[in-house]
């Protein structure tokens, strides 16, 4: 009888590679991050198991490389194992979730396996891991992700780098790359003496996003994270980053977990390590909250967070839910991640400083505050309208064909598309710019480097945006129009209105009553806009005496018990302790499940990319082209080509809600190809629905 397996070191596991060979590299890109990230010595024999016997199913007979078309490796290692015995011997209850770790490296950790005869192994290792402690848990899974990045590393014959971010004081003066305030700039190093976790509140645009980088000069950090709240935000700071670092600053847009083919597989996971691995990374905040949800194949991920520093921006734009799940998992992982952790913000509300003084047990020096400098400003003067601005048009046109630049901010997408048409029916489309989070990458950054330049220029022009533009956009216009929003996110908003001025002397800010039609998904509470509204007509005109009368207001009307009542409100949307109970800080959280639709749903805040199917683009030109891109074939493209491939794909790749793609079919590629029945994309305007409607 022939010997039902093939010889470790002549059977190939990839193109021109023996198994063994792929073993051993594999374990040295492992060894490698087991040092870099001082992991426990006792998960190394785990783990070494798992690279060792990972793909042994290649060696059966019924597997080769060359085949156009081969049974699953995965449950083929595992019949090897049983059939030679081959048990984790030191702890032999523990072989179970080696077993499962193996079956699963392909795919997120769900609790459903393909194979009949293999399905009772995700029930046998949720046993055993409910038995064990929750560092043990974290520690494996974060050393799984470890060899997943190992097993595609080799497998495309790459190699990385693991570096930590280095840098002086004369980088981040370049970072910030203007003429340097030594008054300020003595402020900012103040950065430099807050303990791990800190709080940080400082007016508009005193720097603080630039600046930021100081908090980490004397800290032991392994990568530095700037989380976002919005896309919009990252483009403009990648590039100063990327002037004073190179290629140690990527920008990670997040890749579509989902199951693919094997092959284009391993370039999705490569481009996701190649963009997620280098010192200083930047992403949005509900990308960290996803990854620690364990979303899909969150072990790719998730290791990267240990001992990370992490900025985050504008906290206070951060809806209720998802000030509660960061302050959850900041709290909940510290001890083992040992994260260095800065929030920012231009008003950072007293009751908002408290919660997080609470929630992560800060100490009394953790909070640097520079919002004095209000006191010696008042950059606006604004009065308010019971009505629309949609109804405003015509004082839009009246101040841009003054000569001024104007700001107009809308509350959400579908409201900002419909002014925009309408400003645009009257001027033109050449000096007006509509500006907000559904547009393809390279629309969106066409978009944003055109405002850079009219900015610049002093050439009159019309933005029209949603709230994407409170975060660090550093362009001041001349006026303003905007629809009613908590008072925290308005003083934001103020900080887009003569900008780098001091006093002002006559209106140029006009604020509208929104109306409301769909609460569920609107991004503001009703009672935070009453708040405002009260707050707004207290101050009109020459009642504003500085800018400080609003942040001291702000702290007067949201007391503690008010905000943590907010809080816990809106938290019983979700339950932190069916998740720990669920997934056990093991398993994958799945898309569909039912528990899951309230939270992804609320107020928009979590996202995905996704590309338009050509037949859901209106222009024809832009339609072929996306059609051309889908067709390409990745198979004979060098790895270089195929990468540009995917950068390629995701230039043309839109971010949407999480809950517009469920239940939705779509085509896998490296994104996602979705068709949408009800809406179409268009350059201009981002998506829109059918029949000139506009979405929310």
């Amino acid at each position: 009888m022939l010997e039902e397996w093939d010889d470790i070191n002549s059977k190939e596991s990839h193109e021109g590679k023996p198994l063994s060979k792929h073993i051993s590299e594999v374990r040295g890109i492992v060894k490698d991050f087991f040092e870099f990230y001082h992991m426990p010595n006792e998960l190394w024999e785990l783990i070494d198991y798992i690279v060792e016997y990972h793909d042994y199913g290649k060696l059966s007979k019924q597997w080769c490389i060359r085949n156009e078309r081969n049974p699953d490796h995965s449950p083929l290692s595992i019949k090897y194992l049983v059939k030679n015995r081959k048990l984790f011997t030191k702890r032999k209850e523990l072989s179970w979730i080696l077993f499962y770790l193996i079956i699963k490296h392909h795919s997120s950790l769900g609790k459903n396996i393909g194979d009949p005869e293999l399905k009772f192994l995700a029930e046998e290792a949720e046993n055993v891991i409910s038995q064990q402690n929750f560092s043990f848990r974290v520690d494996l899974i974060d050393s799984f992700g470890f060899f997943k990045i190992a097993d595609v590393c080799s497998a495309e014959n790459r190699q990385i780098k693991l570096e930590k971010p280095s840098f002086s004081e004369e980088d981040v003066k370049k970072v910030i790359s203007k003429e340097i305030d030594a008054t300020r700039w003595l402020e900012q190093l103040q950065l430099v003496n807050l303990p791990n976790i800190a709080l940080l509140r400082a007016y508009t645009g005193w720097g603080k996003t630039d600046a930021s980088l100081l908090f980490f000069k004397n800290r032991d950090v392994k990568k530095i994270f700037y989380l976002f709240p919005t896309l919009t935000a990252i483009n403009k700071f990648y590039n100063k980053l990327n002037n004073v670092f190179g290629d140690n600053v990527t920008k990670y847009f997040y890749l579509y977990d989902t199951e693919i083919k094997d092959d284009i597989e391993r370039l999705q996971n490569m481009f996701f390590i190649e963009n997620f691995i280098s010192p200083y990374s930047i992403t949005t905040v509900d990308q960290f909250i996803l990854t620690f949800l364990q979303l899909g194949k969150y072990y790719y991920k998730r290791p990267m967070f240990r001992k990370a520093g992490l900025v985050i921006d504008e906290v206070h734009l951060l809806n209720p839910i998802m000030l509660e799940l960061i302050t959850y998992f900041l709290e909940k992982y510290q001890q083992i991640y040992d994260f260095k952790v800065l929030f920012m913000s231009a008003t950072l509300p007293e009751c908002l400083k408290t919660y997080l003084v609470n929630a992560l047990n800060l100490s009394e020096n953790s909070f640097l505050d520079f919002s004095n400098g209000y006191k010696t400003k008042r950059r606006v003067q604004f009065e308010y309208n019971e009505y629309d601005l949609e109804d405003a048009v015509d004082k839009v046109i009246t101040e841009f064909n003054k000569g001024k630049r104007v700001l107009v901010l809308l509350n959400i997408v579908d409201k900002a598309v419909k002014v925009a048409e309408k400003i645009i029916a009257r001027v033109g489309n050449e000096n007006v710019i509509l500006l907000h989070s559904r547009f393809m990458y390279r629309d969106r950054r066409s978009k944003e480097e055109k405002i850079d330049v009219l900015s610049r220029s002093n050439y009159p022009n019309i933005t029209v945006s949603t709230q994407v533009c409170e975060v660090s956009l550093d362009v001041s216009y001349d006026y303003m129009f905007t629809e009613l929003a908590p008072l925290s996110s308005l003083i934001q908003r103020f900080g887009r209105v003569n900008r780098y001025g001091t006093v002002v002397q006559e209106t140029n800010v006009q604020i509208f009553n929104p109306t409301i039609e769909n609460e569920k998904y609107y991004p503001y509470l009703q009672s935070e806009l009453e708040i405002a509204k009260r707050v707004i007509k207290e101050f009109e005109g020459e009642r504003l005496k500085s800018e400080m009368d609003l942040l001291q207001r702000l702290d007067s009307i949201y007391t503690y018990d008010f905000f943590r009542e907010i809080i816990d409100k809106e938290s019983k949307r979700i339950s932190l302790k069916q998740f720990e109970k669920s997934l056990k800080f093991f398993f994958s959280l799945d898309l569909e499940e039912k528990e899951l639709e309230e939270l992804l749903g609320y107020r928009e805040s979590f996202t995905t990319l996704i590309i338009p199917s050509p037949e859901c683009i209106e222009n024809k030109k832009l339609s072929d082209e996306v059609n051309k891109l889908i067709e390409e074939n990745f198979k004979d493209k060098s790895f270089h080509e195929k990468m540009q491939l995917i950068a390629r794909l995701k230039e043309v790749s839109v971010p949407v809600p999480i809950y517009w793609t469920k239940g939705i079919k779509f085509e896998k590629r490296a994104f996602p190809v979705v068709t949408f029945s009800d809406k179409i994309y268009n350059s201009h305007y981002g998506f829109i629905e059918h029949g000139g409607e506009t979405i929310l």
